[in-house]
């Protein structure tokens, strides 16, 4: 799987959690300290977040690493 489709298959996972709390892309943004434009591109496939990043919208979505798409690009 390239960077590119892995990028695509989080955001889209991230998207899909997100919608099930009922937060907008700007609630999650602020609530872990990112530009909302940052998280838009997340969830859009565009950008790649850090593992830290990645760790606080996973206890914020309460989504289990474990299920996420291959992330090995990832960087701290």
């Amino acid at each position: 799987m390239s960077q590119r489709q892995r990028a695509l298959a989080l955001g889209t996972a991230l998207r899909e959690a997100r919608e099930k709390t009922g937060l907008s892309q700007e609630e999650i943004a602020a609530r872990v300290e990112l530009h909302p434009m940052t998280y838009g591109g997340i969830e859009r496939g565009r950008l790649l977040p850090s593992v830290s990043t990645l760790t606080r919208l996973c206890v914020l979505l309460k989504i289990d690493p474990d299920d996420l798409p291959d992330l090995q690009d990832l960087q701290d």
